[in-house]
């Protein structure tokens, strides 16, 4: 346990209160697909006006952009601060989130009465806004409160920024960069800012062109957007333009050694990548069943009819199957390909691996609540268990990855088939258990098989120390 403090404190930056700061980013980039729509707001009508009816549809679609652009500022500030960090953190973060936050209320209170007779004056038509807007005020929607939250986050940061006690960019300790290598790490940096900010943007066109244009065209959704193979197709396509994206930014040299880690595994690493996500899913899939034939002995024999063993695993549409290696390629070649290798020169093996975890997950933040309508326990809780999975996945595709030297991506793309196929009858806690059962295996495979790094001949003495903690 003690190492594993030791490690705990290792990941966390030099000046703890970055994380308030990163945190309040995430806020704001999490808020701009929540609700923003209070309950109750009155319905459209016809006295409103084409302005009315411009800032009920339009108005939210381009205010929601100033909260985007404030989270992508949050991210680039992180990396680069400058010589007036404190100035470009107002200025580039809270200043647009505040305007796109004030845009939104304005709205709100905008449409929230409208007038409904020539004969009612304006001063009237302005009390009532303002009654309606005090009545709902403690009941904004999440995109309002994600919004405050973040920004009363940053705010604490600030003010430690002020008094000269908090700093930025961010940093960890003990990093190792040497001088020759500092171009690479500062092209890497760019690399990460791309992946957890701008890239999303890949992403927007690729909507705007398969479903904005057409929408424009035809006056309604395309039909196509209805069928499953539109959003598996979408996530195939936006992973390889963005892995597209990254190549070219990372060089020639780094382009190679991309090509020579595309391999086929060793035997024992290809049985590894099999066991993982097929054992797993079928490990929980045969302890629900028993746990349900347990139950039905004690309490529905006779009543109801046995529970099947075979409706407890389904087998995956191989064309399914497919679509997600190469979706999943195309992230290993990214995460895997470049941000590892890079990071655990400079990080070390465990830090190293942990970091690509965290970019990872921050990578997924903006998709993961764009259209979203979940409350904010849902929220938090989503935030918190995809870091956990993308940490712990991180960890078993990293050993992967070091001990076979391939980034073909075999334990993923089945772990994306058990998650995506539904595999076995849902129930409560399932995703939890599924990638907990992978933390498990994490550990026991840098404890007893641990990996050598390349260039040495020796196990790597951290990851050693690491599995034996406790």
């Amino acid at each position: 346990m003690k190492r594993l403090a030791e490690f705990i404190r290792s990941v966390i930056p030099a000046d703890p209160f970055q994380l308030l700061f990163l945190a309040g980013v995430v806020c704001l980039i999490a808020a701009h697909g929540l609700r923003w729509e209070p309950v109750g707001l009155p319905s459209a009508r016809q006295s409103e006006g084409d302005f009315g009816l411009w800032l009920r549809y339009i108005g939210p679609v381009i205010f929601v952009y100033f909260i985007i652009f404030s989270g992508m500022a949050g991210y680039f500030v992180c990396f680069w601060a400058g010589k007036h960090p404190l100035r470009r953190v107002i200025r580039w973060v809270c200043a647009p989130a505040l305007l796109g936050l004030g845009l939104m209320f304005f709205r709100i209170l905008y449409l929230s009465a409208t007038r409904t007779s020539i004969l009612e004056s304006a001063s009237s038509i302005t009390e009532s806004r303002f009654h309606w807007v005090e009545a709902n005020l403690w009941k904004l929607p999440e995109g309002f409160q994600f919004t405050l939250l973040g920004l009363a986050l940053i705010g604490i940061f600030i003010s430690r920024m002020a008094f000269g006690i908090a700093t930025l960019p961010g940093a960890v300790p003990n990093a190792h960069v040497s001088q020759e290598n500092l171009e690479a790490w500062r092209r890497l940096q760019l690399l990460i800012f791309l992946l957890v900010g701008p890239l999303i943007l890949v992403g927007l066109l690729l909507s705007f062109v398969s479903i904005g244009i057409p929408l424009m065209v035809f006056s309604r959704p395309p039909a196509y957007i209805q069928s499953i193979w539109f959003s598996r197709l979408a996530a195939v396509l936006t992973a390889a333009a963005a892995c597209t994206v990254v190549l070219c930014l990372m060089g020639p040299e780094n382009r190679q050694t991309v090509r020579d880690s595309i391999r086929l595994p060793d035997r024992t690493s290809a049985l590894v990548s099999l066991l993982f996500p097929v054992g797993t899913a079928v490990l929980i899939s045969a302890g629900h069943f028993v746990v349900d034939r347990q139950v039905w002995v004690a309490h529905d024999i006779g009543k109801l009819s046995p529970p099947e063993f075979g409706s407890y695993f389904d087998t995956p549409d191989p064309y399914f199957l497919l679509l997600l290696f190469f979706a999943a390629f195309f992230e290993e070649i990214i995460f895997r390909g470049l941000l590892q290798k890079q990071f655990i020169e400079r990080y070390g093996t465990h830090r190293g691996i942990f970091f690509v975890g965290m970019v990872w997950a921050a990578f997924h933040f903006f998709s993961d609540f764009s259209f979203s309508r979940a409350t904010g326990l849902v929220v938090l809780t989503h935030l918190g268990m995809r870091l956990f999975t993308c940490v712990t996945l991180s960890f078993v595709l990293g050993w992967l990855t070091l001990r076979s030297e391939s980034i073909l991506p075999i334990a993923y793309t089945l772990y994306n088939v058990v998650v995506f196929s539904g595999f076995g009858p849902p129930f409560l806690g399932k995703d939890f258990l599924q990638v907990a059962l992978w933390a498990v295996g994490a550990c026991v495979l840098f404890r007893f098989w641990p990996v050598r790094i390349q260039g040495s001949l020796e196990p790597s003495p951290e990851l050693s120390n690491l599995g034996s903690a406790g």
